[in-house]
């Protein structure tokens, strides 16, 4: 029995990704267009909304427990209010005071704590006021030549909503009504200026392929048919690039000595590893990413430029993405990705190298499509039958089991061929007693290098293409 595989390696597969703005912009595309990877699919210019948090304790003047939380709340997370909207309602008897707790804001609610008996509001960017002008020298009573005397901010400063930006005599104070930068400080109005920092932000294709549907003021999903091969690991964010293929052969490191001035906007293709001298010397020569079977984890820590975050990665400040096909150290890649990477070289390649690997797994991918300008009835007919590959299919199952058969490509999880592909060319019906000394049920595995081994069967992941 062996681990099946979730990992794709596909050579046609159909490929439809939505893009989407995290706030709503203006799509600057329609359904049926054609579309490059840095094609711009959608963009925003907003002004980022802050979180206000409600306690219900100050605002019931009680004691808040889970079970007044849950009796007082008139909303649940992910509800869209409004501003002065009522979000809980208490009353202690028939006579008493109705109390009625409103939303500061135009926004969602975010969080609600049941035992601290708090309430996370996220303010709705397309309502957050970009500017505020203060009157603070009429607030404190006192003459706008004077305001600079009596300013804890400065022109430039970023202050938080409820900071102090001006005080009298310790006793009188002005506070800040939104987050923001200090504009400008007025002696002759007598007036302190905020302004939100707005965003400016963009979606784009990533891959090349046509669009089928419009996401009204969020982007579009784009449907592409090509190549898609997933790894293990990887660092950095979305790149596209031609593909070069770097290494004479799947199991030979990333050859240094052809790093120049013409991998520069290139993604390269190394075998079984690439060093960190190698991987600095492409992306001094301007390279966008690297694709290698294995890699030093020491090395892939100084080129990200911090600590690797296990459960999630992609965000790193770095202009140069890398997937890990196979796992850290030297290993082989497999054959299969090799001939598909070899087959595509010279072509446009689409790759992300965000992982996570706890709850809701994802992997870093590849894509390299080849749909180019196929008119849409066509496109539909060649993709018939084709494996589909979208963000729900994305998904990871939990682990399952598989019985192995014989032609099954495995791939060796424990050493003594930890990393190793091969086929299973016979399964003995009897266990085997294996060098711990256990019995076990075993398979008969011819490796791609050609030797003819046994390996315990649990330490074998299985790969099927109908997975």
């Amino acid at each position: 029995m062996a681990v099946l595989s979730t990992l794709r390696v596909l050579e046609n597969a159909l490929i439809r990704k939505e893009r989407k703005l995290p706030t709503p912009g203006d799509v600057l595309v329609a359904e049926g267009d054609q579309v490059d990877p840095e094609t711009v699919i959608a963009k925003a210019e907003y002004v980022k909304g802050n979180p206000y948090i409600i306690d219900l304790r100050a605002e019931l003047k009680q004691k808040v427990g889970p079970e007044l939380v849950d009796r007082v709340m008139l909303k649940q997370v992910g509800d869209i209010v409004k501003a002065k909207e009522v979000i809980a309602r208490y009353q202690k008897g028939f006579w008493s005071e109705v109390i009625e707790v409103t939303s500061p804001c135009d926004g969602v609610i975010e969080y609600i704590s049941r035992t601290q008996g708090r309430i996370v509001i996220r303010e709705d960017p397309r309502s957050a006021k970009p500017v505020s002008v203060v009157a603070a020298a009429s607030r404190l009573g006192i003459n706008p030549r004077l305001l600079r005397f009596v300013t804890t901010v400065r022109e430039g400063d970023y202050v938080y909503e409820g900071k102090i930006i001006a005080q009298l005599d310790g006793q009188d104070f002005v506070y800040a009504p939104i987050s923001g930068i200090v504009e400008k400080i007025c002696t002759l109005t007598g007036t302190i200026t905020l302004v939100k920092p707005i965003k400016h932000t963009k979606v784009l294709a990533h891959i090349g392929g046509r669009v089928t549907k419009v996401l009204p003021h969020y982007g579009a999903v784009v449907e592409t048919t090509g190549a898609y091969i997933q790894g293990v690991f990887g660092i950095g964010g979305e790149r596209s690039g031609e593909l070069i293929i770097m290494s004479g052969g799947p199991d030979r490191p990333l050859d240094e000595s052809r790093i120049d001035e013409h991998v520069s906007g290139k993604i390269l293709v190394s075998g079984s590893s690439a060093s960190l001298e190698a991987v600095q010397a492409a992306r001094a020569h301007g390279a966008l990413g690297l694709i290698t079977g294995g890699m030093n984890q020491l090395d892939l820590v100084q080129l990200a430029g911090r600590e690797l975050n296990i459960g999630l990665t992609g965000q790193e400040d770095t202009d140069f993405t890398v997937v890990i096909l196979e796992g850290f150290g030297q290993l082989p890649v497999n054959r299969q990705t090799w001939d598909i990477l070899e087959k595509h070289n010279g072509n446009i390649a689409s790759i992300d190298g965000t992982t996570q690997i706890r709850a809701g797994v994802i992997r870093p991918e590849i894509i390299i499509s080849t749909s180019g300008d196929a008119e849409p009835a066509l496109a539909e007919e060649a993709t018939c039958g084709l494996p589909l590959i979208s963000d729900e299919t994305k998904l990871a199952p939990t682990v399952t089991y598989a019985a192995l058969r014989v032609g099954d490509r495995v791939r060796c999880t424990r050493p003594p061929y930890f990393g190793l592909w091969g086929t299973v060319e016979n399964l003995p019906l009897e266990p085997s007693q294996v060098e711990c000394e256990a019995v076990l049920e075993v398979a008969e595995v011819r490796l791609d290098d050609g030797r003819s081994v046994t390996v315990p069967q649990a330490n074998l992941e299985v790969f099927r293409s109908e997975v």
